[in-house]
């Protein structure tokens, strides 16, 4: 029976309620590990997904195999400023078959390049693990993580970038060329294509070029040499290179030949006996060659260096490399140095004795215009060396950076700093020249190159500002200073010329001072561009090394040095504005001179192998003039220095804007003192003599100090007695009267010339002689008689008995001698009475005179008489 409806309702009501009863629980969720592993498992196959479809892009569109690719070489291509090839640079290649090829040379390779080589197909796996830890084991270099293969592709095909596809490119490339060719053949290619330093691409340019036989002739110690070049072929050069860098390398090579089995034991430690300079035996280079080696060689390091790129990024790719070589100077400088085709009087620097080197580089830009390396390579030469990039002891023309540079930096000095040339305790150093001149300006002993103010004006800074305001100033151009084996304090011998620097660094430091302070690194490269195209301008950029004020004060000093007769620069002054600075080391025999326009900085080493030349000229500076001149007939004539607002003049010398030029203000010259009189009225001679402070009046920078002395009598009259640079002077022949000496003080100052000093004054009395009085007139007998009638026949109370009152028995009037208390009739008429004037012969001064110095008044007494001072 069908149920109500009423009751299936009720039931429908029953069995909601029970729904809201207790509900059963839910199954418990998966573990967390699980979810992670179902998550990255997830990500792992969406990563697979996505580099299986790069990798597909990557082959699609990677480039089709080119055989002329693979057999071409591409080598860097260097560009001269004015858009010309720079013919010899890396341009050298002889292409030769596998076949003539040594067994040798071809196991080298193999061995450290590629030791599976002949059993991968392309890409080896287990290489690309074992070069790691071979590179933690046996050092960086033992083994590479791309096969023979791989790296043929790279240098033929493939651009220089990082990126994941190149490398995924390199890969497919690989396996498809492996497919295509064989061993032989990819070994062959990639023999001839690889760069392997001075120039040389193939290791048959190499063979000839280091060993001076072809590559079929080579054994295994040159082998090993050659094995080793592609990877570094800068460093690891034999000529041009370290040849330590190119033993280290060999040993690499010589170890993995004897891991592999192809040399023994005894041969390895034989191999290891013969020095590298005894394995090589260089072939002749062309002039061409020799004159761009210099260049290609610096090219190199400017790329890994400055531009990051690295030995597989540079050669064999095509680069292109645009230079600031001068082609036409570079080449003269070239040709007529080496050929001593430069006019220096005495005659030309022979061949045999020349070792030299310079740079020419753009002031403003620093970059290098000219090298000259002195050396052209010959047949059987062991060593290159580029004497323009190798470091020498710097001598006198560090003075600017190191002694002079840092006082104007940090001081404030003026040009006219007062600096004193004398003997230091034990006697050095000493100066170049004979004795020492005392106190004079720093504008006036940089210009002589004297050596002792240099040394207290490095100790002044030092003392006063701390060794780094020295050690900044210079490493700011660039100059690296000398320090004690192990030690960190700045050697005081850095002052005259320790430290040591390449003519390239020394132009570029010099450089700086012709731009008012701005330095650029030296560089040759101005910008690189890559067979694809694309290119990277120069990262080089300038900055400020030093202040405007100290780079121009320095220059402007440094124009004394080649344009006044008594600096030390001899081939006399240019017509245009020049600064520059000799330098001696301790060794005569070395030479430079480094010297600036507002256009080009150029800087010259010469060396001489023994000293039987020494009577002939410097030849750095020649050579130095020759270079300068030739470069402003090219060019044209530069401006002249620009003195920036921060720089005030006071006479001929400079001063820093907002300070008191102190040095530019000397102390008056002092005048004399103790003036006296030294004077013998008997013998009518004697001496005005004084004292006088010399090393006061030197310390302040006086020199040449003279003394005039004028005598002014009693009358009027007035007279110069005489000059002289003694304290004393003679006199003679005084007249009656006062007479007073005045003493002037004359000297010259290096800052104002010519100076005279307030006078000193001494005066001498001598009294005038009384008037002989004149006798009075005795009374006649006559006149007594008529006087005295009384006393006419009485006679005389003086009477001597004869009747006669005045007549002694022989007729002669004794009047006067018998009486006694009359005055003697002709006193004071003797000349030869000796009577002081005064009352005192002690050489006093007179009472009431003045004994006040400046004027200096002092008077004596007459008769002193105490000699020449």
């Amino acid at each position: 029976m069908e149920r109500s409806r009423v009751a299936r309702r009720q039931d429908s009501t029953t069995n909601k309620r029970k729904k809201t009863g207790k509900q059963p629980k839910n199954k418990s969720k998966k573990p967390m590990w699980k979810r992670i592993f179902l998550l990255g498992f997830m990500l792992f196959i969406a990563a697979v997904i996505a580099f299986g479809a790069y990798t597909v892009y990557a082959i699609a569109t990677a480039p089709e195999l080119d055989e002329e690719k693979l057999v071409d070489t591409y080598p860097i291509q260097l560009i001269s400023a004015e858009g010309e090839p720079l013919e010899g640079a890396g341009q050298i290649r002889e292409y030769v078959s596998i076949d003539d090829i040594s067994e040798v040379m071809q196991q080298a390779v193999v061995s450290i390049e590629d030791r599976r080589f002949y059993e991968h197909n392309g890409i080896d796996l287990r290489r690309i693990g074992g070069a790691v830890v071979a590179n933690l084991t046996d050092g960086f270099g033992a083994e590479g993580g791309s096969t023979i293969t791989q790296q043929l592709v790279k240098q033929s095909f493939l651009s220089t970038d990082k990126k994941l596809k190149r490398k995924l490119q390199e890969q497919w490339l690989a396996l498809k060329l492996e497919r295509e060719y064989t061993k032989e053949q990819i070994l062959e290619m990639y023999l001839n294509k690889n760069y392997y330093g001075s120039g040389g691409y193939g290791v048959q340019t190499a063979s000839k070029r280091y060993f001076n036989k072809p590559v079929s002739e080579v054994n295994y110690q040159e082998a090993a040499i050659l094995a080793g070049l592609p990877q570094r072929p800068s460093a690891y050069d034999p000529i041009n290179g370290d040849q330590e860098l190119t033993r280290y390398r060999q040993e690499q090579v010589l170890s993995a030949m004897k891991r592999d089995g192809h040399i023994s034991e005894e041969q390895y430690n034989e191999a290891l006996d013969v020095a590298i300079a005894d394995v090589i035996s260089p072939g002749e280079e062309t002039e061409e060659e020799a004159f761009t080696r210099a260049i290609y060689l610096r090219v190199q390091a400017e790329l890994e260096e400055d531009y990051g790129l690295e030995q597989s990024d540079i050669y064999g790719t095509g680069l292109k490399v645009y230079t600031s070589i001068n082609k036409e100077l570079h080449t003269k400088f070239n040709s007529d140095i080496k050929s001593d085709n430069v006019n220096i009087p005495n005659g030309a620097f022979p061949s045999d004795e020349l070792r030299m080197g310079a740079t020419v580089l753009n002031t403003k830009t620093g970059e290098i215009v000219a090298i000259v390396d002195s050396q052209q390579a010959k047949q059987g030469d062991k060593n290159y060396r580029d004497y323009s990039n190798e470091k020498f002891q710097i001598g006198s023309t560090a003075k600017p950076f190191f002694d002079y540079g840092p006082g104007i930096e940090n001081g404030q000095w003026s040009t006219g700093k007062m600096l004193l040339d004398a003997e230091f305790p034990g006697g050095k150093p000493r100066n170049y020249y004979d004795g020492y001149r005392g106190m004079n300006t720093m504008r006036q002993y940089l210009k002589i190159s004297a050596n002792t103010p240099a040394v207290r004006a490095f100790q002044e800074v030092r003392d006063e500002y701390g060794q780094e305001a020295i050690e900044s100033f210079v490493k700011n151009v660039g100059i690296e200073p000398e320090y004690p084996k192990g030690g960190d304090e700045l050697l005081e011998s850095n002052a005259l010329g320790t430290a040591q620097a390449s003519t390239t660094q020394m132009a570029a430091a010099y450089a700086a001072l012709g731009t008012n302070g701005m330095y650029t690194k030296p560089h040759l490269i101005q910008k690189i561009e890559f067979n694809d195209g694309s290119s990277i301008n120069s990262p080089v950029k300038a900055k400020q090394a030093m202040e405007d004020y100290t780079a121009y004060m320095l220059t402007d000093m440094l124009r004394d040095v080649v344009s006044e007769a008594d600096g030390t620069y001899d081939p006399g002054a240019f017509p245009w504005d020049v600064a520059g600075k000799t330098g001696t080391t301790n060794d005569e025999q070395y030479k430079w001179f480094t010297g600036y326009s507002t256009d080009y900085s150029i800087s010259v080493w010469t060396g001489k192998v023994n000293d039987e030349s020494n009577n002939k000229p410097n030849y750095a500076q020649y050579y130095f003039e020759y270079m300068m001149q030739e470069v402003t007939n090219v060019t044209g004539q530069p401006d002249r220095f620009e003195r920036p607002d921060s720089v005030l003049s006071l006479g001929n010398e400079l001063y820093v804007k907002g300070t008191k030029p102190k040095d530019l203000q000397p102390e008056k010259l002092a005048a004399p003192t103790s003036a006296s009189v030294n004077y013998d009225e008997d013998s009518q001679a004697g001496s005005v003599s004084w004292s006088y402070d010399f090393d006061g009046a030197k310390a302040d920078g006086y020199s040449d100090i003279s003394f005039t002395v004028t005598q002014q009598s009693a009358d009027g009259g007035e007279k110069v007695v005489g000059t002289t640079g003694e304290t004393s002077v003679d006199i003679a022949n005084l007249a009656e009267g006062d007479t007073t000496f005045t003493i002037v003080a004359k000297a010259t100052n290096p800052l104002t010339g010519e100076q005279q000093s307030a006078p000193a004054q001494a005066s001498y009395s001598i009294e005038p002689k009384e008037e002989p009085k004149e006798e009075e007139e005795n009374p006649s007998e006559e006149e007594n008689n008529e006087d005295n009638p009384a006393d006419e026949n009485n006679g005389n109370e003086e009477n001597n008995g004869n009747g006669n009152e005045t007549d002694n028995g022989n007729g002669e009037d004794t009047t006067d001698e018998q009486n006694p208390d009359e005055p003697a009739t002709d006193e004071g008429t003797d000349e030869g009475t000796d009577q002081p004037t005064d009352g005192d012969d002690s050489g006093a001064p007179l009472e009431g005179q003045s004994n006040n110095e400046s004027p200096n008044t002092e008077r004596g007494n007459g008769n002193s008489n105490n000699g020449n001072n």
